[in-house]
């Protein structure tokens, strides 16, 4: 059987129709929900971060001022042992050289020829010295120079001046040299 409606529509009854809302209407509000859930999430964790971080701080700022004057005595102690310590090497440096100027005296006298006198050795620095002396001749300045050539002791020798004089009224060989020490020891042990 077929039915049909004869009354005018504003007459006709209303069906009712459940209808669901726009999806594109809603989705804004459930961007902005979900939105603010992961913000308020992490802000949560954060914070919980932030203040566990706080309390190791306070712990470890109180355990500091625990071990403050521990580490002020250490710090003290590590300075007392540097300072020891530099003191230490400059004796250690000096024994070392406690007998080097000496070896170099020897080694200066076992260079001279006879008729031959140094009237100045003089450290200049940085282990160069400078030697003066005279001689009665050019022969005995070169034999000299020889001698401290094979020296142990002396590397570089150089012969600066070596001009005539006189000393009263003897004519003699005014010389000027200079020689850079080794810090070795020699081949020759020291007799002394």
């Amino acid at each position: 059987m077929i039915r049909i409606n004869l009354l005018p529509y504003e007459e006709q009854p209303k069906q009712s129709r459940i209808q669901l809302p726009n999806l594109g209407t809603l989705a804004p509000l459930v961007i902005l929900i979900v939105a603010g859930l992961g913000i308020g999430t992490a802000h949560m964790y954060h914070s919980q971060k932030i203040s566990a971080l706080q309390e190791v701080i306070a712990e470890e700022e109180a355990e500091s001022r625990r071990l403050a004057p521990e580490i002020a005595k250490i710090k003290r102690l590590n300075q007392q042992r540097k300072d020891l310590n530099d003191r230490l090497d400059v004796i250690t440096r000096l024994d070392s050289d406690r007998y080097f100027r000496v070896h170099l005296m020897d080694e200066l006298n076992r260079s001279l020829p006879d008729h031959m006198w140094l009237t100045r050795c003089e450290d200049v620095g940085g282990d160069t010295y400078a030697l003066e002396g005279v001689t009665f001749s050019n022969f005995l300045v070169s034999d000299f120079l020889q001698n401290v050539t094979r020296s142990p002791y002396f590397s570089n020798i150089n012969l600066m001046v070596a001009e005539k004089g006189d000393i009263g009224n003897v004519k003699v060989i005014k010389f000027k040299a200079q020689a850079r020490a080794m810090r070795k020891t020699a081949t020759v042990p020291f007799e002394g």
